[in-house]
């Protein structure tokens, strides 16, 4: 049997703050330099304010947004099915995958 262990919502929040951090050097060889102005700046809120407060869940819309909304990172949550290689697309996909997952589950 599989045991399931539960994340706290702190170690959740701290995951999605490194996950975006290790998305924005990613955007930013893609010259998504308006998706990562949006994404740093959602990440410094949710480093600084209190887990559940008006600004964070402010901030958890914004990462969220940005996927959804008029940036369209949700573009670079589809990996490349043909492909046999490590490349930069696998890299977004994987981060912004996790970005945008890690997101959701703060929301809920």
């Amino acid at each position: 049997m599989t045991k399931i262990i539960k994340r706290d919502r702190q170690t959740s929040s701290a995951d999605l703050v490194a996950a975006i951090d290790n998305l924005n050097p990613l955007l930013e060889e893609q010259e998504e330099d308006e998706a990562v102005a949006h994404l740093k700046k959602a990440s410094a809120t949710l480093r600084t304010a209190a887990l559940g407060s008006d600004a964070y869940k402010a901030a958890i819309e914004d990462v969220i947004d940005a996927f959804e909304g008029d940036l369209e990172l949700s573009a670079y949550t589809h990996s490349r099915k043909d492909s046999k290689e490590w490349t930069v697309a696998e890299q977004l996909a994987i981060a912004s995958c996790r970005v945008l997952n890690l997101a959701r589950r703060m929301k809920a």
